[in-house]
């Protein structure tokens, strides 16, 4: 139904030839268009394993994409942060076909022609295809569409044939894709001696007496934390706290609010205009010349105004004024324009005669004239013969394609939905009629087919007015963020600013390089493109940022880079880790004291204040009961012989002394095909979610679009 969709009140993007959007597969010619010899300069977005990627190329790839976005969602424009979006994704697509690309050619793997036709229009075609080619009324897939596309590929319009040219390289990579993904999920072989460790692993038990002494036996005000204990723990542990680049920032906001004199000259001049909207004539004109939007001719049904304006509308004449009023941050005033009795849906049948430049069939030779006189001569054809109609309507005189799989039937749609003369003259024609009508589209032939019952509508003249600063208090607050940021030059001053100012200052932590929102603020990406400047130091203070009709001033309070953090950075998060690194060390020492042999622990334990559990442990358990994770003290349960203790094992929870009671070992099978099924679906399984991750990092990436975004 695109065309159908595009007649419903606006033009757009016309695709007549298939049933739904080819653009949804749009990849675009991304990998041809690289330049491997430049050298990094102006144009340089990023690097894999020294492929260059030239930032015009991957900006038409991002400009594509948001086409596609564009016509999949029937949007005329992107918000800045959709837009933001695809410009992450693309940047994710790049990335794994560049990586892709660069395995399946080391690997020899390719798609052949033979093999690219038999998922094109084979009897088993890729998803793309059928999903392109597809009736949107049905669901159903039409292998004979394809293969007449394809036939004709040559004389449709060029945008179409680019979209599906695109379609197929996407077939070819994602065929490409699985090939490469399910050799190396075949790749992976279990021997029978890793089967049988496994079997063992996860059936082989230890009855297992485990004494605990938790660390919450020793208070934490009686430890006392030295910088070389914090040290310690750092220089041992850092290698566990590896992070990405951060950001930690805080902000004020300088909102461009109206001031009182504003408010009062806006409130001047509206009364003013609500004077003349009394009076005048045109109401439309007037409208359209005073209003911050312009006029809109929707018929309004009863309850779909507003409920102030929706009684008084509906119960007075013609030239009934309301206002002015206050809604919205908006100065608003309504006009009752026009009344009529009409129906809220219709329904009709058409066939479409275009001509050259209408933009519907690009192909077409027909001037207007020429197509005026084919449109009567249908016209005079099927005006009294309604199997006439669904013929034509059904055949390709009918350029609306989509239609014609109907019989040109546009089912019903609302009142006003259509382009205005359609609309007029389904509205105006009696159910059964036929009539002729041109538009913007060229000339329909329509058969009226449904009206409901028509109830009372209004249409109603709106002027609206923003309350808006004036131009003098924007630059009167750009003043005073502007003072602001002269006068904090650091942290102090910064604090100290935001108190004799009465400011609020908000905070955002971990902010990332790849980041396009902060608390409170939707747009902006200009804070994190400051944030991460070459050189940017803690304490450094911005200057002002204009966004979302705001002022904003930042100041930077925490650096962090990419790999191990500084003992400062992490101090106040491992020192719970660091506590528990002292108390264990005085546990030990007070079991040690205590306790030399297994008859020491049975009588000492309790004076120690030490709980004791048994349990059946198997060698590839996770959890010690009770204990939760516990890798320490599983993995010494296995290095003990039956009747052996262990030392003080330092755990999470406590400090653990082990006995081990027996050891209840298991018998070796013959046949280990169960294991080895296990192990390869759970390699299969973690290779396809984890692939793109392990090539990532086992390459050199280099992104720069912060330069550029």
């Amino acid at each position: 139904m695109a065309l159908i969709g595009d007649i419903r009140k606006r033009s757009g993007l016309l695709i007549i030839i298939i049933g739904i959007a080819l653009a949804a597969f749009v990849l675009g010619d991304f990998l041809s268009n690289r330049t491997p010899g430049r050298g990094r300069g102006v144009n340089l977005i990023g690097e894999v394993n020294g492929e260059k990627i030239l930032y015009t190329d991957f900006n038409q790839r991002v400009e594509q994409n948001i086409e596609t976005q564009q016509i999949n969602t029937g949007k005329e424009s992107l918000t800045q942060e959709e837009q933001f979006q695809i410009r992450q994704q693309t940047w994710d697509q790049v990335l794994s076909e560049t990586l892709l690309q660069e395995q399946v050619s080391e690997l020899g793997i390719t798609v052949t022609t033979e093999e690219l036709d038999e998922l094109v229009r084979g009897k088993n075609p890729h998803q793309y295809i059928r999903q392109s080619f597809s009736d949107p009324q049905t669901g159903q897939f039409d292998a004979a569409t394809v293969v007449n596309f394809l036939q004709n590929l040559d004389r449709v319009d060029p945008q179409m044939k680019q979209r599906y040219l695109a379609i197929e390289k996407a077939i070819k990579e994602d065929r490409l894709n699985t090939k490469y993904r399910t050799l190396v999920s075949k790749a992976f072989y279990v021997p029978k001696a890793f089967a049988e460790r496994d079997y063992k692993n996860r059936s082989t038990t230890a009855t297992v007496r485990f004494y605990s002494l938790p660390y919450t036996a020793i208070a934490d005000s009686l430890i006392s934390l030295t910088d070389a204990d914090y040290k310690k723990f750092y220089e041992e542990n850092k290698y566990k706290y590896q992070q990405e680049a951060s950001r930690d920032i805080e902000y004020v906001s300088f909102d461009i609010i109206a001031s009182d004199n504003d408010r009062d000259k806006i409130n001047k001049d509206v009364n003013a205009l609500y004077a003349e909207f009394i009076a005048v004539e045109n109401a439309k004109d007037f409208v359209n010349s005073v209003s911050d939007e312009r006029y809109d001719s929707t018929w309004y049904k009863k309850g779909t105004l507003p409920y102030q304006l929706d009684s008084l509308m509906f119960n007075s004449p013609i030239g009934t004024t309301f206002g002015p009023y206050i809604e919205n941050n908006l100065y608003q005033m309504a006009r009752l324009v026009e009344t009529q009795v009409r129906p809220d849906s219709l329904k009709a049948s058409h066939i479409l005669i275009s001509y050259q430049g209408t933009n519907v069939n690009p192909d077409t030779k027909l001037t207007k004239e020429q197509a005026k006189a084919k449109a009567d001569s249908v016209y005079n054809i099927v005006k009294n013969n309604s199997a006439k109609f669904n013929e034509i309507a059904s055949s390709t005189v009918n350029e609306d394609q989509t239609a014609a799989k109907t019989a040109g039937d546009l089912n019903w749609f609302a009142d006003g939905a259509m382009v205005p003369e359609f609309n007029t003259a389904v509205l105006d024609g009696k159910v059964g009629d036929v009539t002729i009508v041109e538009t913007q589209f060229g000339y329909h032939i329509i058969k009226i087919t449904g009206k409901t019952t028509p109830t009372k509508k209004v249409r109603v003249a709106f002027v609206k007015r923003a309350i808006e600063a004036s131009s003098r208090t924007m630059q009167d607050i750009y003043t005073q963020a502007s003072q602001f940021a002269a006068s904090a030059k650091d942290q102090e001053s910064f604090d100290k600013q935001v108190e004799e100012n009465k400011l609020t200052k908000r905070v955002a932590e971990r902010i990332s390089v790849d980041q396009n929102t902060l608390p409170g603020l939707q747009n902006a990406r200009e804070i994190v493109r400051w944030s991460f400047t070459e050189d940017i130091e803690k304490g450094d203070v911005s200057n002002v940022f204009d966004l979302d009709g705001r002022f904003i001033v930042a100041i930077i309070t925490e650096v962090r880079e990419k790999g191990n953090p500084t003992l400062e950075q992490i101090k106040e998060f491992i020192e719970p880790m660091v506590l528990r690194e002292k108390k264990a060390e005085k546990l030990i020492e007070q079991i040690n004291s205590e306790v030399k042999s297994k008859a020491d622990l049975e009588k000492n334990y309790p004076a120690l204040a030490m709980s004791v559990d048994t349990a059946d442990i198997s060698l590839g358990a996770s959890n010690l009961p009770g204990f939760g994770k516990e890798d320490e003290v599983l993995g010494s349960i296995f290095n003990l012989k039956a009747g052996e203790m262990s030392k003080p094992i330092k755990g999470n929870q406590g400090v653990f002394v082990l006995v081990i009671d027996k050891i209840n070992e298991v018998t070796a099978k013959d046949d280990y095909t169960t294991e080895k099924r296990m192990m390869s679906n759970a390699f299969t399984t973690r290779s396809q979610r984890e692939i793109n991750d392990a090539l990532k990092k086992r390459s050199e990436i280099e992104d720069h679009r912060l330069m550029f975004y």
